[in-house]
């Protein structure tokens, strides 16, 4: 009897099955499968976990705030929904939490699809390469995502993704470029500033180096400039929500207030995250060429050197310095001994930096749904929802905390 022509073998069924039968447990066997296929299947599923964990985290901080918009939207008609957004610099992430809110989807499936993206991203830039790229420099590349931070956001790392897109298309001469960046800077009105990068992109390639060298000198001070020069430029601005965005962002609590306020765990984080970024600015200072990846890397390592001393801003903007950065190395395959010490540098930081992202939101990931994946399947994890009742009993509504749950 013939065999069935299929895309898909046995062992992949067997494995599929298993992944939703018991994801968490499969997962090991999944990475085994994808070191040795290097097979697109399980790099969907790689990102399914992870999506699907991201998506089971508790609503906290910015996501608790975006569950109650998302609960007062369902009571809301459109009318009041316009008067919502008359008070916002941004508007598309609303538009679309609105129109969830009004058939009943859950706010899970929004994290879900943007965190598979990310990781889908990833995964496919590396796995097309012509040159065979190891699979161990593809998971690299995969886990410096913080993907639980960006579950728990969701409107800033939606806007990121669609920079990324942006400047991806561009790398690859492809249209629309300008038109995506007014988009995602319509989701979130931080992306505004990806506008100016996307014409200094355009700059020739030794002033961006000279560029690049200058704003080393600015990193220690990048905090005192900036926030000097909004202090005073402040004051020629309209009375906008924008204005009032931009104020908190570089005067008030986000700018360095932020910082007093955070766990060892988190300020751990906050200085290996740090030492992450100077192995990938210092391969980009020690090592020299004029290709199309290294003019679209630049102008993210100046922004990220200016806002060096911010700790929000630095965690928030980085994931485009850093993913494009990887991505340059990646594509350059140096074997100078210069890029071999700063690509071992990486390979002993990353997973460091992915553990200590683990534990820095430990109370998140204990307070939810996110211990079940350990013994429960893919379609009971699908099914768990954040009601109000949930919320009430477990956050506390003043911090947007979880209640009762001691840090480890």
């Amino acid at each position: 009897m013939k065999k069935l022509k299929t895309k898909y073998k046995a062992s992949d069924i067997v494995i599929g099955g298993l992944f939703l039968t018991l994801p968490f447990l499969s997962l090991p066997l999944v990475l085994f499968q994808f070191f040795k296929t290097r097979r697109k299947f399980y790099s969907v599923l790689i990102s399914v976990f992870f999506a699907l964990m991201a998506s089971l985290l508790a609503p906290t901080g910015d996501l608790y705030r975006i569950y109650i918009i998302y609960f007062d939207f369902q009571q809301m008609n459109f009318d009041g929904f316009l008067s919502f957004l008359s008070v916002k610099p941004d508007f598309l992430f609303y538009l679309l939490l609105y129109i969830f809110s009004q058939t009943g989807l859950s706010v899970r499936i929004i994290i879900f699809i943007l965190i598979f993206s990310f990781f889908q991203l990833s995964f496919n830039l590396l796995l097309r390469q012509k040159k065979q790229v190891s699979i161990f420099v593809a998971l690299l590349f995969i886990l410096q995502f913080d993907f639980l931070l960006q579950g728990l956001f969701l409107r800033f790392p939606m806007s990121m993704l669609i920079v990324i897109y942006a400047f991806l298309n561009k790398i690859e001469n492809k249209k629309p470029v300008f038109i995506l960046l007014v988009l995602a800077s319509m989701i979130h009105f931080a992306a505004l500033i990806t506008i100016p990068l996307y014409f200094l992109s355009r700059v020739k390639f030794k002033k961006l180096n000279l560029f690049l060298l200058i704003s080393l000198f600015i990193m220690p001070f990048g905090s005192m400039i900036l926030i000097f020069m909004t202090n005073h430029l402040l004051h020629y601005f309209p009375d906008t929500p924008l204005k009032i965005k931009i104020d908190n962002y570089f005067l008030g609590y986000w700018a360095l207030e932020f910082f007093e306020d955070r766990t060892w765990k988190a300020l751990l984080q906050f200085y290996f995250e740090r030492i992450f970024y100077i192995l990938i600015l210092s391969y980009f200072i020690l090592t020299k060429d004029a290709n199309k990846y290294r003019k679209y890397v630049i102008p993210f390592l100046i922004l990220i050197n200016v806002l060096f001393t911010f700790p929000n801003l630095f965690s928030r903007y980085s994931v485009l310095a850093i993913f494009f950065g990887l991505y340059c190395i990646v594509q350059e395959r140096r074997t100078t001994q210069i890029s071999h010490f700063i690509k071992v540098g990486l390979a002993v930081i990353i997973p460091i930096v992915f553990m200590i992202r683990i534990v820095a939101q430990q109370k998140n990931i204990r307070v939810g749904f996110i211990p079940n994946i350990v013994y429960s399947n893919f379609i009971s994890l699908s099914l768990k929802t954040y009601d109000k009742a949930w919320i009430i009993k477990n956050i506390d509504k003043e911090t947007a905390r979880p209640k009762a749950i001691k840090s480890l």
